[in-house]
């Protein structure tokens, strides 16, 4: 009898394994990959900034030069100070892991520090030509992964561009006025722009001419060289504006208070220091400023 029952127990554990072994191991579904976070940035440089926001990266940036806070949409942005004088600690401090700067980014000393903290840095060229301003946004649009958004932004900022071309054809024949460009400080630290600067493609692409273009960078504005330039207007950045008591303000000024006939017109700050994606449009605003509608400002 115990021989029977020890063959039933052998056969019913040959059958428990048995059955185990047919039996399909229960699948696995694969884990997802982790999603990869993109990195938080800072934007160095007004046009640096303006084309990171216009390629609906803004979200990712924490930190802006003090310049770029003059963006509507950076200014809540906590800010890293002036472009040339960064400083590595307050740079680091925010968390960042890629700073996007203009040329001027600086100094050298703190952007190698950067780097050496694991900090990724690029800088993009800032000449004052509409060449480098399409070729800055399809960089920057590369680096951030938004190759078509910047096809796109280059894009419209063409259609911008041929339709203040349009205009400037419209009145060809006509005497261009004479713009003459202030940087303001403040009312005791004016500069003019000549050749080579923003201010200067700004002037050119409205079809007008750069009053003070017989000079190179910014000068020092003296009364003997705005008698000289002659000006129909006087070219501001918008946030100067109030700094230097208007346009009431500038008539005091020596040179200014001299020429008779002049008005004063302005641009936003960012397009005045760097041409971004908002070029096309500055240029639009500042061809409605030379015309009828413009703001008296000489006696």
């Amino acid at each position: 009898m115990r021989r029977m029952a020890s063959r039933w127990g052998l056969f019913a554990a040959l059958f428990v394994v048995a059955a185990h072994a047919a039996s399909p191991e229960p699948k696995t579904e694969p884990k997802p990959e982790p999603k990869k976070t993109a990195p938080k940035l800072i934007t160095v440089g007004p046009a640096v900034t303006q084309t990171v926001f216009a390629l609906g990266a803004g979200d990712r940036v924490v930190g802006v030069d003090d310049s770029s806070a003059a963006l509507p949409e950076a200014s809540k942005v906590r800010t890293v100070g002036y472009q040339r004088a960064l400083s590595a600690e307050g740079v680091l401090s925010l968390g960042a892991g890629l700073l996007l700067g203009s040329a001027e980014a600086g100094p050298p000393a703190v952007l190698e520090q950067l780097k050496q903290a694991g900090m990724r840095v690029e800088t993009f060229a800032n000449e004052p030509t509409v060449e480098a301003a399409r070729s800055r946004i399809q960089l920057i649009a590369e680096r951030l992964g938004t190759a078509e958004q910047g096809r796109a932004l280059v894009a419209r900022l063409d259609e911008d561009l041929a339709r203040a071309a349009g205009r400037v054809a419209s009145v060809k024949g006509t005497k261009p006025p004479r713009i003459l460009a202030v940087y303001a400080r403040g009312a005791g630290a004016m500069m003019v722009a000549g050749s080579g600067t923003v201010a200067d493609t700004l002037i050119r692409l409205s079809g007008a001419v750069n009053a003070a273009a017989g000079m190179q960078g910014y000068k020092p504005l003296s009364a003997e060289a705005v008698v000289a330039a002659a000006p129909d207007f006087v070219l501001l950045p918008a946030g100067s504006v109030a700094t230097v008591g208007g346009a009431e303000g500038l008539a005091k000024q020596p040179g200014l208070s001299q020429v008779k006939g002049w008005r004063l017109v302005t641009v936003e700050d960012v397009d005045f220091m760097g041409l971004g994606p908002g070029l096309g449009r500055a240029v639009g605003r500042l061809q409605d400023g030379v015309g009828p509608a413009a703001k008296g400002g000489g006696k």
